[in-house]
């Protein structure tokens, strides 16, 4: 978990199997691409840096929002358990899980300074696209493969890939242990707690 949150704030800086249903829909691509620009701008922006914690935070969330469904992630993290929670608990988690996100990638967006993204070919079947980037840091390449449907004329992320390892996943798994040992208000609890830690750390 450690691994895949330190590198998660990457994945917002970086963002075949062609068929007849793709040919009217946008280019995963050149949609993503102004999105990406302007999340990358805004966190090497002094005004952004000077901001508080709760600042950057909103202000991350409306930028990523443009392209990351986080309805459609936290459902799937959740898996087979959404179906089970009232339309109140399945609120109050994306809202969680999001704030997660979001207090994890202003804990790490710091070491970004301008790394130089490259932009694969995206892989379209149907209404599911993969958009391969990556992200040039000196010698090193780092893979990041955004997954992602096609939903009322726009391509939105529902899970990404680091160097082979998918977000959704990895927090799958950690959610399902929890859940089978603390149940829903165990989850929720803890998820609370790491934004806590998050919090603190930047401040």
């Amino acid at each position: 978990m450690r691994s895949i949150l330190s590198t998660f704030f990457l994945c917002f800086l970086i963002l075949g199997f062609s068929s007849a249903a793709s040919v009217a829909a946008p280019d995963p691509v050149e949609q993503i691409r102004p999105v990406v620009e302007k999340i990358s701008h805004m966190i090497l922006d002094p005004k952004y840096k000077a901001l508080s914690q709760k600042e950057q935070f909103a202000q991350f969330v409306v930028a990523a929002k443009e392209c990351f469904d986080f309805d459609e992630m936290s459902k799937r993290v959740l898996g087979p358990q959404w179906n089970s929670l009232s339309a109140e608990q399945k609120s109050v988690f994306v809202d969680r899980f999001t704030s997660l996100l979001g207090h994890t990638y202003i804990d790490k967006s710091d070491s970004y300074t301008g790394q130089p993204i490259v932009y694969g070919k995206a892989r379209v079947k149907g209404t599911r696209a993969e958009v391969p980037t990556f992200l040039q840091n000196g010698s090193t390449t780092v893979p990041i493969s955004y997954i992602m449907q096609l939903d009322e004329g726009e391509w939105m992320a529902y899970d990404l890939v680091v160097e082979n390892i998918s977000l959704v996943r990895n927090y799958m798994e950690q959610v399902r242990s929890i859940l089978q040992r603390d149940w829903y208000d165990g989850l929720i609890k803890q998820i609370e707690e790491k934004i806590a830690v998050l919090e603190q750390h930047k401040a």
